[in-house]
């Protein structure tokens, strides 16, 4: 009976989407916004993360515009390819044609997927490649085909041009190496197909490889910086409200129902929690001791929930696990279409707002340029501001530790001699040779951002 209303729950859902969106008054996320920004300048890499998802962006807003909603969609999409190559997975791992779709539909109710469907992230393409990948590995364990490996290395690579934490990947790997011989034989037996695949893999990341060479490795500089291992302050409670979370986010019915199940662990089963465990681990641990966003094992809950589907085999858990993550879902997309003023959703409201008081607070009515100097408010405003004639600048002297993007390629010129407006600090622009004098602008509040920032007038003298 479950089986027959996953289909039709799962239209009800996207069409409750599709009409939030229409009627909310939300708008993009910070990151987001300058993800749709790094689209508009094609390149092989970006400060913070690699290219592939502004590629997408930029291929996907060609065809169908740069609309909030049509933005917005793009998970969507992007999670019904994740939900098709989730049924090949669960074939591959042993169950017939009519368990694997039911689990494929399943798996867009889980809250991970609810909520994140509402993000544009680095994690959607990276889910989708992982999912592959893991795919052709499961392939690999029952037939050696120079296909096979060819396809891993696609994948993996693609899943690298996604987002730096398909790294995991290659970490479970060796891990499935070193501990089970059986794998341990089909990876010595086949050096020549490993050998293939991680040629594939450097072929397709050595454009971003180069990238980064020439930008001085600033991506390696973001992500140490993330680590902050400088501030570590061992926290129980954070890995304690970490692993709930990844409970949550996968539904906890599910979660109960794969512990309780009578299923035999099998070989495939092995691998699954090999490409998960280690992940939350790792993730655990920086957790613990310095801190750590619950999307950071997002990969993991691929793994973990075809394993934990797997082993469910008690309708009671299948039967409160659809009702709650349904519930959950359309309880969140009815609050969204509502714009309800909850503080999980004070960063992506008011900004459009904001975005056209600062366009129409210049004294002589025109605003052609505006520094910014908070990266996701730079990227909010070019985004809300895109049908404008405006130049967008980020503040930075040279020589300066380039801390964003947008240092890089919108820098505020030290010898500018135009009038803007100055969203930040005056310290920002004290770099600046020319003379000039400024008159700091009232505005609203600024829910969306951590960071309150003045408003300021800057004319030239």
């Amino acid at each position: 009976m479950l089986n027959k209303i996953l289909l039709p729950s799962f239209i009800v859902l996207l069409l409750s989407k599709i009409i939030a969106l229409n009627f909310t008054t939300f708008n993009l996320f910070g990151d987001e916004a300058q993800y749709w920004l790094w689209s508009k300048d094609i390149n092989f890499g970006y400060f913070s993360k690699p290219p592939f998802l502004s590629w997408i962006i930029r291929v996907y807003t060609e065809i169908l515009g740069s609309s909030f909603v049509s933005l917005k969609l793009l998970p969507s999409f992007v999670y019904l390819l994740i939900a098709c190559s989730i049924y090949n997975l669960l074939f591959n791992s042993g169950l017939n044609k009519k368990e694997s779709f039911a689990g494929s539909l399943i798996f867009l109710f889980i809250p991970a997927v609810s909520f994140s469907s509402f993000i544009i992230s680095t994690d959607l393409f990276l889910l989708l490649f992982w999912t592959l990948s893991l795919n052709e590995l499961i392939k690999i364990n029952n037939e050696q085909g120079l296909k096979n490996f060819i396809l891993l290395g696609i994948f993996l690579g693609l899943g690298f041009l996604s987002k730096y934490a398909a790294i995991y990947f290659v970490i479970c790997l060796f891990v499935l190496i070193l501990f089970d011989k059986r794998f341990r034989k089909i990876f010595l037996d086949n050096l020549l197909g490993f050998s293939l695949t991680f040629l594939c893999v450097f072929i397709i990341i050595i454009p971003n490889i180069i990238w980064n060479f020439n930008n001085d490795w600033i991506t390696l500089q973001h992500t140490s910086d993330n680590a902050n291992f400088a501030n570590i302050k061992i926290d129980f409670i954070r890995g304690l409200e970490f692993l709930l979370i990844q409970v949550l986010m996968l539904g906890p019915f599910i979660v109960l129902g794969g512990l309780f199940g009578f299923n035999k662990w099998n070989y495939i089963q092995k691998i699954l929690l090999i490409f998960s465990m280690p992940i939350i681990l790792i993730v655990l641990v920086e957790a613990i001791i310095v801190r750590a966003n619950a999307n950071w094992a997002a990969p993991a809950l691929i793994s973990l929930f075809v394993f934990l589907y797997i082993r469910t085999n008690i309708s009671f858990f299948k039967i409160a696990n659809f009702i709650f993550n349904f519930t959950l879902c359309f309880v969140f997309f009815v609050m969204i279409g509502m714009s309800y003023p909850s503080k999980i959703f004070d960063r992506v409201n008011g900004i459009n707002d904001y975005a056209l008081k600062i366009y129409s607070n210049s004294s002589n009515g025109v605003v052609k340029n505006i520094v910014v100097s908070d990266r996701l408010l730079f990227s909010s405003l070019n985004f809300e501001l895109r049908d404008k004639d405006i130049n967008f600048y980020m503040p930075h002297k040279k020589g300066d530790k380039i801390t964003n993007h947008f240092k890089i390629v919108s820098p505020l010129n030290k010898n500018i001699n135009e009038n803007f407006t100055l969203i930040g600090s005056p310290s920002d622009i004290n770099y600046l040779e020319n003379e000039y004098k400024m008159l700091k602008i009232n505005m609203p509040d600024q829910k969306f951002t951590k960071r309150k920032l003045d408003v300021y007038e800057v004319v030239f003298e």
